[in-house]
């Protein structure tokens, strides 16, 4: 399992769950799902990984602190291959592709908010 956080901050911070969601829905590979809660979100994503032949999923939980920061938790996991669940870096590639996702739409010019690992 591999784990990375993301302090964001702007005005616009509570459109970031809504923006990611619809991106990772564009590309189209494997699942997504969103709950919305209440001063929280979480997008969940599956995908296949053919480094390790396997499925593994990540959660994204947006923590809502104020109005304009939200704490950001990428958790990756499962995924494993053969008795000791190789998992072959997969975990942390994909913590690191979402990591980077986040950052690329907080620059945009539609969010413009700053984010702080």
């Amino acid at each position: 399992m591999d784990r990375r956080e993301l302090s964001v901050q702007g005005t616009s911070v509570n459109g970031l769950p809504e923006a990611l969601y619809e991106e990772l829905l564009q590309e189209r590979k494997g699942s997504v799902e969103r709950y919305d809660g209440d001063g929280f979100d979480v997008i969940v994503v599956e995908r296949y990984y053919a480094r390790n032949n396997s499925d593994q999923q990540a959660t994204i939980i947006f923590d809502v602190l104020t109005d304009v920061t939200t704490k950001v938790t990428i958790l990756s996991g499962g995924g494993g291959t053969g008795p000791f669940l190789f998992n072959l870096g997969s975990h942390r590639s994909q913590t690191k592709k979402l990591a980077n996702q986040i950052i690329e739409l907080c620059e945009s010019d539609e969010l413009q908010l700053d984010v702080t690992l």
